[in-house]
């Protein structure tokens, strides 16, 4: 309790301290919506002006294509709590939603960057972040202690460079990522529990998951697929809660682990049958 005190004390201050930074001459109001135009014509949204709990941000405002949610555009609005994001939406900038009523958020497929402090203190319970996110920038997700499941894909290479402490309810918080992942690394580094992404869920060649480097099939993760490795998953076939990676021992990838899997890494030594491509 004391931990969380402190951490909400940190947050007000680090809240309390900014200073509102008026919108600048060019920014236009649109219905709900404040915006400024882009050197390439494209928008940024600057401010939202309405009074709904559930809030669609629109792909086109007067014309221009909306590729950013910019600095405090939602900052401290005390009404939202779910935000859906047009797929044109690249970048969410720096306190975008930061100290608002947010709960659920639906991102944009095609979002790169999430900004500093830009989701810092809300009220986020689930995250999936699109594979098109490669940088998620230091405090994104801060002082989020409603945060119970946060999904980070392979693609994102770069998390929270340079802190130390995430602040969260680490007895609450899963990170879900890819084995040997910056999201594994990043979990590990800060005590949060991590649980790995089934390869299933991504594209794999000849055996090998193309994000994780996964190999089906290699149980004792010497590199080939062999014999020995047919011999230790029989026994995980013969008990199933002796197995700590479903993941690589699933190698027909139905989800279960049974005999089938068994046999068919059989038929993969023995070159009857051959991964699926």
């Amino acid at each position: 309790m004391k931990k969380k005190i402190l951490s909400f004390i940190v947050a007000l201050s680090m809240l309390s301290a900014l200073v509102l930074v008026p919108l600048p001459a060019s920014a236009v109001t649109s219905g709900d919506y404040t915006y400024t135009v882009n050197d390439d014509g494209t928008a940024t949204i600057t401010g939202y002006n309405g009074n709904d709990a559930d809030v669609t941000v629109p792909a086109e405002i007067d014309g221009h294509t909306v590729t950013v949610i910019g600095n405090r555009a939602f900052y401290e609005n005390k009404i939202i709590k779910k935000v859906i994001l047009p797929d044109t939406v690249e970048t969410i900038d720096t306190y975008a939603f930061s100290g608002t009523t947010l709960e659920n958020i639906k991102l944009s497929n095609n979002l790169k960057v999430i900004e500093e402090y830009a989701f810092l203190y809300t009220k986020l319970t689930y995250i999936n972040l699109p594979t098109s996110v490669t940088t998620v920038k230091r405090w994104a997700f801060n002082v989020c202690f409603d945060l119970a499941y946060l999904r980070i894909p392979h693609t994102v290479t770069s998390i929270y460079e340079g802190v130390s402490n995430f602040i969260c309810d680490k007895d609450l918080l899963v990170i879900v990522g890819c084995a040997n992942s910056a999201a594994q690394a990043f979990a590990e580094a800060q005590g949060i529990t991590f649980a790995t992404i089934p390869c299933k869920d991504h594209t794999y060649s000849s055996g090998a998951c193309t994000c994780c480097e996964i190999l089906l099939g290699d149980l004792n993760k010497d590199g080939v697929v062999n014999n020995a490795d047919y011999t230790i998953l029989t026994g995980y076939v013969n008990d199933p809660s002796t197995c700590p990676d479903l993941s690589i021992a699933d190698v027909n990838q139905d989800g279960v682990l049974d005999i089938n899997d068994r046999l068919f890494l059989l038929e993969i030594i023995s070159g009857v049958s051959t991964w699926p491509v």
